[in-house]
């Protein structure tokens, strides 16, 4: 028997002869719980801080644990992972850009200025803020119309790129499904925030995605949007395996 099984039965012997302990521990925890909880409650950033903070550790332990993306490089931030991981991969690609959630266009402006030869740029997105609620297990953490474009409801960013640049404008629901696969790799951007949409590009991606394609997520570690339609779709029939994350998103490549 080792240590750790002897160890293994003393707890267990303990917890068996000590009932009133073990009630005791359980009461103080649920009523730490219930009373820290029910003040954290009624915070607004503090609780979105925390929250994202345990969601990302538990994101980094799923990354950790899944065969599919053990092997990935963490990054500081989306931008040294744009810059080591994504950015040497594009330089001979000529791969056609699917952006979906463009806002301001800070990604797309970004990219725009880093000198890749791009075929092209299509941007999907309703250019006026959110369609719907950001919601966490039903309860909403960004209202409906946030990320709405500075320069107001309905206009485009200003982009100075070498390569033509598209909008679609509207839902992604509507817009995407019927957009004919162009004949070159692809680097899709997601950051929708939101679940509907996200499945509705994987779907896509399902069918139409070719091994070598890369694919960026800015929210992955959302387990009820990004995160959700990620693991459902690695688990059906998208082929996949994680190049590099940061604490919040996660870049894949096809296989």
């Amino acid at each position: 028997m080792t240590q750790q099984d002897r160890a293994s039965g003393r707890e267990a012997a303990g917890r068996g002869a000590n009932p009133v302990r073990s009630m005791r521990y359980g009461r103080f925890r649920d009523s730490t719980l219930t009373t820290g909880a029910a003040l954290l409650a009624r915070t607004g950033r503090p609780l979105w801080y925390l929250e994202s903070l345990v969601l990302s550790a538990r994101y980094q332990q799923y990354l950790w644990s899944a065969t599919w993306a053990s092997g990935s490089t963490r990054c500081r931030d989306r931008v040294q992972l744009w810059e080591t991981e994504a950015q040497p991969r594009l330089a001979t690609m000529n791969a056609t850009v699917l952006e979906f959630g463009v806002a301001d266009g800070l990604a797309t402006q970004w990219w725009a200025a880093r000198g890749v030869a791009f075929a092209a740029w299509h941007g999907f997105d309703t250019f006026e803020g959110l369609p719907a609620a950001w919601s966490r297990a039903g309860v909403p953490v960004m209202e409906q119309g946030v990320f709405s474009p500075s320069a107001g409801r309905g206009s485009h960013p200003e982009v100075a790129a070498s390569y033509p640049v598209t909008w679609h404008a509207g839902l992604i629901e509507d817009t995407f499904p019927a957009m004919l696969r162009p004949d070159t790799p692809l680097f899709v951007l997601i950051d929708v925030d939101l679940l509907q949409p996200t499945i509705v590009v994987l779907d896509w991606l399902a069918e139409h995605g070719r091994p070598g394609d890369l694919v960026y997520f800015d929210e992955a570690f959302d387990p009820w949007n990004e995160g959700s339609a990620i693991r459902e779709a690695v688990g059906a029939s998208l082929r996949a395996r994680a190049v590099a994350h940061t604490g919040s998103s996660l870049l894949i490549e096809l296989t």
